[in-house]
């Protein structure tokens, strides 16, 4: 398998991608870390791109924070990029740094049967 795929599908191509983002939006790490980059684009606020595009943007993002004083959202805005905002909990809309937790499932192929 090659070195820039994680978990794999034959059927739907499904590629999983486990990231952790810390919480400045400077170093990703995880077990996937060398299959995207990470740019802090404001306060609570971190772009990813991945190395290699899925298919489509129709992927999924999971964003877990590891603290329970925020939460995060997500923007899919290409097949290669994402981006996730942090909030605090008090008020639900203070952008906040956090460290996140982060699986993409997505999928290679584009074929819809």
């Amino acid at each position: 398998m090659p070195a820039h795929y994680g978990v794999k599908s034959k059927q739907r191509q499904l590629r999983v991608v486990n990231l952790v983002a810390n919480a400045a939006g400077t170093a990703l790490t995880g077990l996937d870390a060398n299959q995207a980059s990470l740019a802090d684009t404001g306060t609570g606020v971190k772009t990813i791109t991945l190395d290699t595009a899925f298919a489509s943007s129709d992927y999924c993002v999971q964003v877990t924070t590891a603290t329970a004083d925020s939460h995060a959202e997500v923007s899919i805005t290409s097949a290669g990029v994402f981006v996730v905002n942090t909030f605090d909990t008090g008020d639900g809309t203070t952008a906040k740094d956090a460290i996140c937790h982060i699986t993409v499932y997505g999928s290679d192929i584009e074929d819809r049967y």
